[in-house]
């Protein structure tokens, strides 16, 4: 008896394993929402919520980063992250909410878009951009959209340095094509 109780605790434990696995697992896959909007993503592999700051009485900022495996360039580790800055109550047009985040953390855009890849059917900005970041000296690539969703505008931006953009390209261009509005 005492033998059977035995195995049968070995093996609940490893159906508890094997189900907090596979809940992990799926966990990478499952659809994530954009507070305050119907708006959803997902995931394609492993990225770990960092943290979220309020702004403003209208503003949001949550932060996402990567780590399903380490991403280097030259001996230089980076961690790729998403941003996702939303404002509540805006009343004025995108283009304007789009030119006051630009006027505070300029970049050069290299392909910008108004169809397509993250943006919903109809209004949204698309901007594959770069920038030099002054205090560490390295150069920084992205993939980010604006749209709104009735008076609630977002940003939505995916980063890492310019010499891994490569590396996280179709990581990011996965999750902006699960963008679902």
């Amino acid at each position: 008896m005492k033998n059977s109780t035995s195995i049968i605790k070995k093996m609940m434990r490893g159906l508890l394993v094997c189900a907090i696995m596979t809940f992990a697992a799926g966990a990478a896959h499952a659809q994530v929402g954009i507070p305050g909007t119907k708006v959803k993503y997902t995931f394609p592999s492993k990225w770990t919520y960092l943290k979220s700051e309020k702004v403003d009485a209208n503003t949001m900022m949550y932060l996402y980063f990567y780590e399903a495996k380490t991403v280097c360039h030259a001996g230089d580790t980076t961690l790729p992250f998403l941003r996702i800055y939303i404002r509540k109550n805006y009343n004025k047009p995108l283009n304007d909410f789009v030119f006051d985040r630009w006027s505070k953390e300029p970049y050069q855009a290299l392909k910008d878009y108004t169809k397509g890849l993250g943006l919903p059917a109809t209004g949204g900005m698309g901007y594959i951009g770069a920038y030099t970041n002054l205090k560490d000296r390295k150069d920084y690539q992205f993939r980010m959209v604006y749209f709104m969703v009735q008076n609630t505008v977002v940003e939505f931006r995916l980063e890492t340095t310019k010499d891994t953009y490569s590396q996280m390209e179709a990581e990011f261009v996965s999750i902006l094509k699960s963008l679902t509005f």
